[in-house]
């Protein structure tokens, strides 16, 4: 989380944990923070005796987290747990409560699908495409038929993850699933981009044969390609790669373990952060 001054309650030895967001919080402020940013993400969840107990014995909030007991026992609604933090910390105005009340109230009456699918679209533009991936796959099954423009976006997400993974054969199919479902032109962009890579020279030769009207969006796709090499030998990662390649051409092993380790590591931090469940 960003820093939050602290202005109520204590600043906790052990952080509250979300790990949907993959985020620790150390104070009220953090979490007040938290839920005014995600508002559109809350749901009954949030209405926990882990997060009581958090606001309690780290956050010393004693009386909170009484009225809180409470609201967990009852059932209540995200609504009126969210607005009575915010009002006992004394954030946000009146105004704002209210319309952050306003908000969950609406929310709630969200088919499952509906929340789905906001968290779905919420990781996968975090950068947790895996993780995106598993909710879209499950969406698939319960979106109708007749909401093509719907399905047809799960597909496109889906079909994007796996190009991410260098899996362009599986992205391909669902590109392709994705434009007879919504025939626009960046999915078929993509759906050529796809089996650009998927395909060996000779069968995408075939490919393009086989479809003379868009030799247009061929055209395109080689233009794209080419912009993206020339971002390429620009790029950060470009320059790290040609330095561990010098490095280790001059013998200068101390210093190519050093920043090839730190490298696996922070890929390893990204997958992990991915692939959480």
């Amino acid at each position: 989380m960003n820093n939050v001054c602290l202005c109520t309650g204590n600043y906790a030895k052990n952080p509250f944990y979300l790990k949907f967001s993959d985020i620790s919080l150390y104070s009220i402020e953090e979490l007040c923070y938290y839920f005014m940013e995600r508002v559109h993400l809350l749901d009954d969840s949030v209405v926990s005796a882990e997060l009581v107990n958090w606001i309690r014995h780290e956050c010393g909030l004693t009386e909170l987290a009484d009225e809180l007991e409470g609201y967990v026992r009852k059932h209540v609604s995200v609504a009126a747990f969210v607005s009575t933090v915010f009002e006992r910390t004394g954030m946000y105005d009146s105004s704002t409560i209210r319309q952050v009340d306003r908000i969950l109230k609406e929310q709630s009456s969200l088919t499952t699908i509906e929340r789905y699918k906001k968290r779905a679209e919420y990781l996968y533009q975090q950068g947790r495409f895996r993780q995106a991936l598993s909710i879209y796959r499950e969406l698939v099954e319960y979106i109708p038929s007749r909401d093509s423009a719907g399905r047809a976006l799960l597909y496109y997400n889906m079909a994007s993850v796996y190009a991410m993974d260098f899996a362009y054969k599986q992205a391909a199919n669902l590109y392709y699933e994705a434009y007879l479902l919504h025939p626009d032109r960046q999915t078929r962009y993509a759906y050529i981009l796809a089996n650009k890579k998927a395909l060996t020279d000779y069968a995408y030769g075939a490919f393009k044969r086989e479809n003379p009207n868009w030799e247009e969006d061929f055209l395109k796709v080689e233009q794209l390609c080419a912009q993206a090499d020339e971002r390429w030998l620009v790029s950060r990662e470009r320059q790290l790669v040609t330095e561990l390649a010098r490095l280790r051409e001059e013998g200068q092993l101390e210093a190519y373990s050093q920043q090839s380790q730190g490298l696996i590591r922070q890929l390893k931090k990204d997958y992990k952060r991915q692939t959480m469940d």
